[in-house]
């Protein structure tokens, strides 16, 4: 009887602990104050294949109200405003800027992406759809 008691309580220690009301999870934090980095594209060409579009010059203000603007219009990408929202996974961009400038279809911080934040480095990536394969944002914190 002694026998089994010793293979079972391994077991229960282990739902003891899984069952425990604390919980260890740290908070993310909010991303916010200046970023500069790199906004790149994956593109399918109609002739098959791929193009890469970079920009090295993309800057983005998030402010602790939630509130984004992308400071300065590049080649590929248009000057944008709006809000935003985030949990641990995800964060969300609605751009409020619905004119494109420029000649051609430029893109805008929109949509839903996956996102990795860890208090100075911020990188924003996306599945893109019709012809865009993947959206990528790689940006260090300045201020």
């Amino acid at each position: 009887m002694k026998r089994n008691l010793f293979y079972l309580l391994p077991l229960l220690l282990t739902l003891g602990v899984a069952c425990s009301p604390k919980s260890d999870v740290t908070p993310i934090p909010q991303p916010q104050g200046n970023f500069k980095g790199v906004f790149a594209a994956v593109l399918k060409k109609s002739t098959g294949g791929y193009d890469t579009i970079r920009d090295t010059n993309f800057r983005v203000a998030l402010t602790a109200s939630s509130r984004f603007v992308v400071q300065a219009e590049t080649p590929h990408h248009v000057a944008s405003f709006g809000a935003f929202a985030y949990n641990s996974l995800y964060i969300q961009f609605v751009d409020s800027n619905t004119v494109a400038s420029g000649n051609g279809a430029k893109f805008h911080l929109k949509d839903v992406y996956q996102y990795g934040y860890d208090g100075s480095n911020l990188v924003l990536q996306r599945l893109g759809s019709g012809d865009t394969v993947r959206i990528q944002y790689g940006l260090k914190k300045i201020n």
